[in-house]
């Protein structure tokens, strides 16, 4: 029965007999009348038996429509809305916002505008305390009886795994930040995904997985996560996601086949149609599994993007390869992502003040970032913004080039659906304001990039834009005019696009006869509107909330490829981000990797992150180092020749020489089986050409970074068996080749960053602003990182074994050269001249072939 005082008030009522309580019907009425009748979203509270009270206005809308956007909601609320039709029966867009409310802990509900009727389309969650894991039995699942070692043919019983994961299981239970750094070989990967995965299983709460190699995410989703469901005989569901640009989208590739006449050149056509064809054979429908690589032209034209979305209105929607996996990742109890998806996820988050709802990833409220010394760069990468000559044309050659693009293809489609005096206004519309500002903003383009490309001097690929870049003659010469008049040109480009769709809103007949061109249209608006941010903070930077490091790049022509200029700008320091966006909202977060600590603690990378120990006096934060099982001081040998060259900056052809001669005494005795790696190209090319002109391609397969895809070079190397592999940057992480394939790691020199790349130099500049030495507090925990990575290549099971050759003498005659050596695996070390180094060597390797031989 209602309580007495409601008899008046007539309120439909749920299954779980919510009500409204008169006051709130009152306020309701109230706001609603205020509102002119138009929709009003509304938040109230549910007290005790189920009354609906002290709502809050939150938006307010038109006759039709209201945006239900509430930021930080408190859980257990109910979002309302009125239906000034009287009818309460929820539309389709009220199924979407329902079930997303849904997942931010509040219930759904529709009232008429007296407020006398209420429909509840979605009662709130149930709030219920999480069941903490077991961590015994999570220890019991990793130890040799447990149903792993049932199902892993090749299991090992290894402590450090089953420590690590009960400090994951741990922190999930009290939450909080955990940072681990685990040796190769502890299982990791396991370790962290069995607690992810009992935690599912009990509360219900996904996971999300990032890694910044896709090695791993392919080791997750096709290896450890399949291995955990046979396992544990538990049907818990996992996901990769991908960003939405990797996948077709099936309505914008056939708009583009529509249009492919006034669209694309003829031999982007027959792409298209290739394309097309795989469209009716994929399961995936992403880039990856397509069998060649689309040019940058047809790609851009079909691929998925938010901004020309249908959504649920797509004709399509329902096969569409981009919704079908992200309704898998909405079920899915682990998500296994990148870094670069992740921090996307989180810059919509922190746009949108959205920390509980779905976003570009599904809501989650434990993280796990393994590879995580990668962090602080991905982010920099992600929260900055870039605009280049090529991509902004790019963007302007999609309006119209030729006869070609969105303008002409939408001049046709209005034509085509109508010929009065609206359609007439749309077509002078294009034809006196677009397409002119078109034109000019092609020229003005042209002239901003040409002066800036005049500021760079020879040979000079990369110029920071500092604070006095505003005062240098270029500007005053005419790039202040050109670049005034670029943006200008991109503003009339955007209003005209604006009236134009406004336009054809006006009549419902023409909207929904070039409904498609519309969509296409929104996407140049929000593409030409983030070209013109990016051009004004990388040259006219205003007031930011973050300090931004600024620089322009030159390409130079290559491969019959015109030269390209890119403008940048990126965050400098990143620590109160990830704390706002990250650390504080997610309850938790756990970082992972083989190399995040240095000299055995985390202070540097802790402090890098915003986690530094200042921190831990806001949330709790539990790290640990967990060491390799495997036995180095019997696998390995750490080799420092101490009558080099030391090297002299990038260009030193003697210490070129003496990596030459060194990776030819090093493959005599090992026959091949060698990695070299560079942290310069230019150092690279030349002694791979060295090599080959003294033949010893003929006596070992090289394999050269840059001559093919870096997994192809990998596999080949592998294969060989005796090969001889040259890489620089991506090399030097992320490369597994077990056993005898691998036996010998050649690093020339010391991985320090380069100290005039634009974001290295503002941020060593800022240390140094603060008091501190920027070589002890960033380059060299840096580079002990960098070396620890590359060191990692060569052990990667117990059956490997090598020499690690480091000719770089820096580590052995400088002090700084013992924070390398503490950081690095305890290693048997011979610092000693050549031959002495040469004569360690053999007899490392002379016992080792000898029980190879006896094997």
């Amino acid at each position: 029965m209602y309580p007495e005082a409601l008899r008046d008030v007539e309120t439909r009522r749920s299954a779980v007999e919510l009500f409204l309580n008169p006051a709130a019907a009152e306020l309701l009425r109230r706001e609603i009348a205020r509102a002119r009748g138009n929709e009003v979203c509304f938040v109230a509270r549910i007290g005790e038996g189920g009354e609906v009270v002290e709502p809050r206005v939150v938006a307010r809308g038109n006759a039709g429509a209201v945006l239900a956007l509430v930021k930080e909601p408190e859980a257990g609320g109910l979002l309302i809305h009125n239906h000034p039709s009287g009818i309460l029966e929820p539309s389709e867009a009220d199924f979407g916002v329902a079930a997303r409310l849904w997942e931010q802990g509040l219930g759904f509900a529709i009232i008429d505008n007296d407020a006398r009727e209420m429909y509840v389309v979605v009662e709130p969650p149930e709030s219920r305390e999480n069941d903490p894991l077991d961590l015994d039995a999570i220890d019991a699942d990793l130890g040799p009886g447990g149903p792993l070692a049932a199902r892993h043919p090749r299991f090992e019983d290894r402590p450090q795994q089953r420590a690590l994961s009960r400090m994951i299981g741990g922190l999930y239970n009290t939450g909080g930040v955990g940072v681990a750094e685990a040796g190769t070989g502890t299982g990791k990967s396991v370790a962290y995904l069995l607690p992810a995965i009992r935690w599912a299983l009990q509360n219900k709460e996904r996971t999300v997985v990032s890694t910044n190699t896709i090695n791993l995410q392919e080791q997750l989703v096709e290896k450890d996560l399949p291995l955990l469901r046979r396992a544990l005989g538990q049907p818990f569901r996992f996901a990769l996601v991908k960003g939405r640009s990797n996948y077709v989208s099936i309505r914008r590739a056939l708009l583009a086949k529509e249009s492919a006449a006034t669209l694309l050149e003829p031999e982007k056509q027959a792409e298209l149609k290739g394309i097309l064809e795989w469209m009716n054979t994929t399961e995936d429908g992403s880039i990856s599994d397509l069998p060649f690589r689309p040019s940058s032209e047809v790609w851009d034209e079909i691929q998925s993007e938010t901004d020309v979305c249908l959504r649920a209105k797509c004709p399509h929607f329902e096969d569409c390869f981009y919704q079908r996996a992200r309704r898998e990742a909405a079920s899915a109890d682990i998500l296994v992502a990148n870094h670069h998806l992740l921090f996307a996820d989180l810059a919509v988050r922190r746009a949108q003040g959205n920390y509980t709802a779905p976003a570009v990833l599904p809501h989650y409220r434990r993280l796990i970032l393994d590879e995580a010394h990668n962090l602080e760069e991905a982010a920099t990468s992600h929260l900055g913004s870039t605009v280049s000559k090529r991509g902004l044309f790019r963007t302007l050659r999609r309006l119209e080039t030729r006869g070609k693009g969105l303008f002409p293809s939408l001049r046709a489609a209005i034509a085509g659906v109508k010929s009065d005096l609206i359609a007439q206004s749309a077509l002078d519309l294009i034809d006196e304001k677009l397409l002119p500002a078109l034109d000019d903003s092609r020229d003005r383009a042209a002239t901003v990039f040409s002066f800036l490309s005049d500021v760079f001097s020879a040979g000079d690929p990369v110029i920071r834009l500092e604070e006095n870049f505003a005062a240098h003659p270029i500007w005053p010469l005419g790039l202040d005019d050109a670049l005034t008049g670029l943006l200008e040109n991109l503003k009339t480009l955007l209003s005209g696009m604006e009236q134009l769709r406004e336009r054809i809103g006006a009549d419902e007949q023409l909207k929904q006869g070039v409904e498609p061109q519309l969509v296409e249209l929104r996407g140049s608006v929000n593409r030409i509107g983030a070209a013109s941010d990016a051009l004004r903070g990388a040259l006219r930077p205003g007031e930011s909330e973050m300090k931004l490091v600024r620089w322009m790049e030159r390409q130079p022509p290559r491969d019959g490829r015109e030269g390209n200029l890119t403008l940048n700008s990126a965050p400098l320091d990143l620590s109160w981000v990830l704390r706002d966006t990250l650390f504080e909202k997610v309850p938790t977060v756990i970082l992972t990797s083989a190399t995040l600590a240095t000299q055995g603690n985390f202070r540097f990378m802790r402090q890098r992150l915003g986690i530094g120990a200042d921190f831990a006096n806001d949330i709790h934060v539990e790290e640990a180092v967990y060491p390799s099982p495997f036995d180095y001081s019997k696998q390995t040998l750490l080799a420092v020749p101490t009558d080099l060259p030391l090297p002299a900056g990038d260009s030193d052809p003697r210490h070129d020489e003496a990596t030459i001669r060194a990776t030819l005494e090093l493959a005599k005795i090992t026959d091949g089986g060698l990695f070299v790696l560079f942290t310069s190209y230019r150092a690279l090319r030349h002694v791979a050409q060295e090599l080959r002109a003294r033949r010893a391609d003929l006596d070992w397969p090289l394999f050269v970074h840059g001559e093919a895809p870096r997994g192809q070079l990998v596999d080949r190397f592998a294969a060989s068996g005796r090969g001889i592999l040259l890489g620089t940057t991506s090399f030097w992480e992320g490369v597994d080749v077990p056993g005898h394939p691998l036996r010998g790691l050649i690093i020339p020199k010391l991985p320090f960053k380069v100290p005039s790349e634009p974001v290295t130099a503002a941020r060593v500049e800022a240390i140094e602003a603060a008091g501190l030495n920027s070589f002890i507090h960033y380059m060299l925990p840096h580079a002990a990182i960098r070396m620890k990575q590359g060191f990692g290549r060569l052990v990667r099971s117990r059956e490997c074994h090598g020499v690690v050759l480091i000719l770089d003498g820096r580590i052995a005659k400088k002090s700084y050269g013992r924070y390398f050596l503490d950081s690095l695996p305890p290693t048997p070390l011979v610092q000693a001249p050549w031959k002495v180094v040469k004569e360690r060597m053999l007899a490392f390797y002379g016992e080792r072939m000898q029980t190879r031989r006896a094997g």
